[in-house]
């Protein structure tokens, strides 16, 4: 599949995630130091270095920490899948309030993540954080990080946080936006598991009609099987007879 491009003037970041990988983006999204200004009283680089900076530093580092530990216990195979531990490991994650970082440590975590979804409590809630970091013009971006994504356990939660996005925000996206993702959701239906599938088939029917969701699900296929634009014409049709013989 070609790769996609990036349009103009849009945000980058959503696009490295899924070329050059979770764990490589983390460390370039890390605040840099704060640029120290030129002091117009000549004051000595010594008294510079004595400025508050850094705490600030320590307490990114400490953070990073947290998240890392965090992606570890996820990493983990649990027999309380429900457990404090891991459920602490994710609501920390999810707590991120940078768009970026929580993006990129949340599918750092779940492709790590031996659970299957359909068998992991924390699923809906990892759904739920992802779903929320899609807004505006970074819309189209995570839109092709479903294609780019290689990790399958990570690329599920990227359809699945999508699913919910047209589920519940449908309003949200553009009619652009609407079309690429019913468009998505067609080309990826067939190679998803059951439960994305399902997901996709309804988030579809939310945003593109019944038809396409019919489609999708192999209906209107049979010479038995009609779709709702053919039981709708046969209705107007019927409708339009009674009308003229009346």
């Amino acid at each position: 599949m070609q790769k996609p491009t990036r349009p103009a003037g849009k945000p980058v970041w959503l696009l490295l995630v899924g070329i050059v990988g979770a764990s490589a983006l983390i460390w370039a999204l890390v605040p840099t130091a704060t640029r120290r200004q030129a002091d117009p009283d000549g004051e000595s680089a010594a008294s510079q270095e004595a400025m508050p900076a850094a705490p600030a530093a320590h307490g990114r580092e400490a953070d990073l920490s947290r998240l890392r530990r965090a992606i570890e216990v996820l990493s983990q195979a649990h027999a309380d899948l429900a457990g404090s531990e891991r459920r602490g490991a994710m609501n920390d994650l999810l707590s991120q309030g940078d768009a970026p970082t929580k993006l990129t440590m949340l599918l750092e975590a779940v492709a790590g993540d031996p659970t299957e979804p359909d068998r992991d409590p924390l699923w809906p809630e990892l759904v739920q954080g992802l779903s929320s970091v899609w807004q505006g013009d970074g819309i189209g971006s995570g839109i092709d990080l479903m294609f780019t994504e290689s990790r399958p356990r990570a690329r599920d939660a990227v359809v699945s946080s999508f699913a919910k996005l047209a589920l519940e925000r449908p309003g949200e996206l553009t009619a652009a936006q609407r079309q690429k993702l019913i468009e998505s959701f067609i080309d990826l239906h067939n190679r998803l598991p059951g439960l994305q599938q399902r997901e996709v088939e309804a988030a579809t029917r939310r945003i593109g009609g019944n038809d396409v969701a019919d489609l999708m699900q192999g209906k209107g296929m049979a010479s038995d099987e009609e779709l709702e634009v053919q039981r709708d014409y046969k209705r107007s049709l019927q409708d339009n007879q009674r009308v003229a013989t009346q």
